[in-house]
């Protein structure tokens, strides 16, 4: 039978704990990079002329205010996070914090972005850098509601 000494014992378990409490406080994302934010399918949105158009209709998530969708897309310049803040208002920003490209997630309460990540770093609903690890803002795209047809978002890429 394999003799272990007290001390190790103690520091192997300290060492384990640590590790899941990490895992438990960042909900993984520090190491997997993804956050809770639930992406929206592919047959819900176009990517067309600098825009990418959302039919809000097959986007049952973005209707409550508070309430987030990302898109992750290989045709975009960068992944997205849309945010709906208002009645009409929604924000999109690139979803990937600058620190280390962990996802960062719509918190409406705060009204801001917050990094997923371990050191969350916050960001105004524009994007703009708060505090944290990051010292980069998030890129803020233009989005509106198409106004000859209320049930598309438009989003401006540039």
């Amino acid at each position: 039978m394999l003799k272990i000494s007290r001390r190790k014992f103690i520091t192997g378990i300290t060492v384990a704990g640590a590790g899941t409490c990490v895992c438990s406080l960042s909900g993984c994302a520090s190491f997997s990079k993804i956050g809770n934010t639930p992406a929206i399918a592919a047959g819900a949105y176009v990517v067309e002329n600098k825009q990418v158009r959302i039919d809000l209709a097959k986007v049952p998530t973005l209707g409550k205010v508070g309430r987030s969708v990302k898109i992750i897309d290989p045709k975009l310049p960068q992944s997205l996070i849309i945010g709906r803040s208002g009645d009409t208002e929604y924000v999109v920003v690139s979803i990937k914090c600058p620190h280390r490209g962990v996802e960062v997630e719509y918190t409406p309460a705060a009204k801001q972005f917050r990094c997923a990540s371990l050191g969350h770093s916050t960001f105004a609903l524009d994007g703009t850098y708060k505090n944290g690890l990051a010292k980069k803002s998030l890129t803020k795209f233009d989005a509106k509601l198409d106004p000859a047809d209320k049930g598309s978002l438009i989003i401006s890429l540039g």
